[in-house]
Parts: structure tokens; sequence; C-alpha cells
């Protein structure tokens, strides 16, 4: 191979990206398009549109703004959690109030960073996000955190394995792999999460993330924001689903 040669990989992870505003839809999507693990398959400007290209075009990864006219993302993620699809949500957002943050959380969101982040910070995120981890810029971090917080829990309840699989959780493993490294089913792995969630109140990857790291079973933003924060390793490509008949990726 040539020297300062990049190889693309086989099969990106395929992005679509959800704004209302063309100037800043067309700017994310010349970003994705720049970063060689990615692929941008479709661009929506409204909710609906959103919506419909998500069951067509069956993203890895979308990027979401929060407020539409008329709605907001939390009616996408809906969307996405009634069909049980396998996509991960990075919200971009001009909106970081503890309403925004913790409704994004619940409905399922792996990242929040609002836009006033560097363009660098952004593709660390998507990296982030495609990689099964959380990540949250300073400021939502800081909300997240308070959230969690205030969420009544009683620590001791947890098990020696709910720890364990909590900070596996917590350190972005997907369930397979911490299955894995615990020599059990993939059943037992989803098992103890719902009891860890019966026994927190927390639910989706991120609460669960902020709360590993409230129990110190991994660093969070109180100690050093980059360690919660840092980008993940290089994205491995997800095997791309065929396109559903009379569906139309976007050009690039």
């Amino acid at each position: 191979m040539a020297p300062n040669v990049i190889p693309f990989p086989a099969q990106r992870s395929r992005v679509l990206i959800v704004e209302d505003h063309a100037a800043i839809r067309q700017m994310v999507g010349v970003l994705v398009k720049s970063m060689p693990e990615f692929e941008v398959i479709g661009q929506a400007g409204t909710l609906d549109e959103a919506k419909r290209l998500a069951g067509e075009l069956r993203p890895d990864i979308v990027v979401l703004d929060w407020m539409f006219p008329g709605g907001d993302g939390g009616e996408f993620l809906a969307q996405l959690k009634l069909e049980a699809r396998l996509t991960e949500v990075l919200v971009f957002s001009a909106t970081a109030s503890a309403h925004a943050v913790r409704e994004a959380l619940m409905g399922g969101a792996k990242g929040f960073v609002e836009k006033g982040a560097s363009m660098t910070e952004l593709t660390d995120a998507i990296r982030a996000v495609a990689a099964g981890r959380v990540y949250f810029s300073p400021t939502v971090a800081r909300i997240v955190e308070e959230l969690v917080r205030r969420q009544p829990a009683d620590d001791q309840t947890l098990s020696e394995r709910e720890r364990e699989v909590l900070t596996y959780i917590g350190e972005g493993l997907p369930t397979r792999e911490i299955a894995e490294r615990l020599n059990v089913s993939m059943k037992t792995v989803n098992n103890v999460r719902s009891n860890i969630a019966a026994k927190t109140g927390h639910h989706s990857i991120a609460q669960l993330t902020m709360h590993a790291a409230r129990l110190g079973l991994i660093p969070g933003p109180h100690d050093d924001p980059a360690n919660l924060l840092a980008p993940a390793q290089p994205v491995a490509p997800r095997p791309s689903a065929p396109p559903a008949p009379g569906s139309q990726a976007a050009s690039s």
C-alpha cells in the first residue's frame, strides 16, 4: 500500500441527518462525508420526513436536532423504540435544557452535543455513539449527572454480578461482549440489566453509564470530563441492511 494512503473500510456506518435548518444540515453532511468510516444515506428537514426515511433507509446512526416546528426529537425517538430499530442516535441541538436532555436520554439517545461544539467534538461524538458509547458535551454531562444524582436509588442493593454488568455497560461494551467476558448467555446479561434498571430506576444506556460513574465504577465528569467524553477507537463498520423496496438514498 502506498505511504500516507488511508484505506476505506469495506462497509461504512450509514448516517441519517435530521435538521430543519438547511445550512446546518448541509454542514453536518459535509463533516460526515469527510469521515471515511461513515456515509450519509439521507437528510431530513422535518420529523415526518425523518420518520419516513428511517423506515426506508434503516440507518445505523441518526444525527438529530431536537426542536422542530410543532414538535421535538422525542417523537422521532418514540418511533424508533416502537419499531425496535437498532439505530444509535446523537442529538445535536441548540437546546440543552434539563427537560430536553432528560427526554432525549429516556428516549434512548446515546449522545447529546450542543450546536456550539467544535467540529472536532462533533466528530468525536459521532464516532463514540457509532461505537456504542455515550457522549455528552460538558454542559450536558453536568445536567445528566445532576439528573442521575436526583434519582432515588438504593446503591447497596446491587449484587456483585449487577455491578460487573453495570461497569461493562458504562464502558460501552455491547451485550454480546459482556456475555463473553462473564461466560454467560446474552439472555442472562439482559436479565441482569433489567434487574439493575428495576433497582436504580435507570433504563437507557446513557443513564446507566452516568450511574456507573456515580458509583465510582467508571470515571465520571466530576473526575475528569475527558475520561467520559474521550473519543472512541475507530469504528468497526456494520453490515449494511438491505434497502427497503422503493427507498432512495441521498446523493453524495
